[in-house]
């Protein structure tokens, strides 16, 4: 088995390659690139079960130039493809016949398979497969975000798999207890607005108090469209709040008026539903 090495120390950006150290120099116990084995890049894959993006990364190419020019200086961390098809099964399609799965540094290994290098540096930790969604967690604390579902999905795994609380997981991958709570809340959208959602059509918020309602009352929101608010009953906004009134005498005092009475989030909302209802009524106008 390789050597055992801090994940969360080996959490850094991608996307700066460090200086390269002198050999048998660690940082944090973590053995250095000269100690990593080598590698045929053929036999290490991408991560199936990998939360981040699949789709094309703008910075993959650049990543790509600079790996011809300096190589791989910073190893992939992976596992042995024994030990991760002992964990998921259901992956032996998409591993077979790789011998090592990247646990961190799947977009380096897209960028060096884009630059043609024949060989990569790795540091083995078989030991990582079972915790791999908490794995990903941490590195996405700090480097490269996840979008919120996938970081959401991510935590759902770690919870299904092991017998960490949701304020446990918060301690471990430097989140707060409610952080967890909203971004699970995410899970409970109904399809509609989850892609509602990834287009930008609800605002994380939103999505979080819209994920905590029934699926009935999520369907009645989908089949009033935008702004996809819950219901309102009287004497209520669509959150739950009372209704505010503002002062219109002059446009100075109105727009004062409005700052006090609605949050940041609200104001943009605002904005972006009347931008909507401008552009509507323009193009309406041109074509009749």
């Amino acid at each position: 088995m390789g050597k055992r090495v801090n994940l969360a120390a080996l959490a850094i950006d991608d996307e700066v390659a460090p200086a390269r150290r002198p050999r048998g120099e660690t940082v944090a116990g973590i053995a250095s690139q000269e100690s990593a084995p080598s590698v045929p890049i053929h036999t290490v894959t991408l991560n199936p079960l990998n939360k981040r993006p699949s789709g094309d990364d703008d910075q993959i190419a650049e990543m790509a130039e600079t790996i011809r020019v300096h190589g791989v200086i910073q190893p992939l961390v992976v596992c042995s493809a024994t030990a991760y098809l002992a964990e998921f099964p259901d992956q032996r399609d998409a591993v077979v016949p790789a011998d090592w799965v990247v646990l961190i540094g799947n977009r380096r290994l897209r960028a060096s398979r884009l630059a043609g290098i024949q060989d990569v540096t790795i540091l083995v930790n078989d030991e990582r497969a079972v915790s791999m969604y908490e794995v990903m967690l941490v590195e996405n604390g700090q480097r490269r975000e996840l979008p919120p579902i996938r970081e959401a999905e991510a935590m759902s795994e770690v919870l299904a798999k092991s017998s960490v609380s949701q304020r446990e997981l918060a301690r471990r991958i430097g989140k707060s207890a409610m952080y967890v709570t909203q971004r699970l809340a995410l899970l409970k959208l109904i399809p509609e607005l989850k892609l509602a959602f990834e287009a930008g059509g609800l605002t994380i918020e939103r999505a979080r108090e819209v994920g905590e309602l029934p699926v009935p009352l999520q369907l009645t929101i989908v089949a009033a469209g935008k702004p996809y608010r819950r219901p309102v009953n009287a004497g209520e906004t669509s959150s739950g709040a009372a209704l505010r009134s503002i002062r219109v005498s002059t446009p100075a005092v109105a727009a004062e008026s409005i700052r006090k009475k609605f949050s940041q989030a609200e104001l943009a909302e605002l904005i972006q539903l009347l931008s909507e209802h401008l552009a509507a009524s323009q193009a309406s106008t041109s074509t009749s």
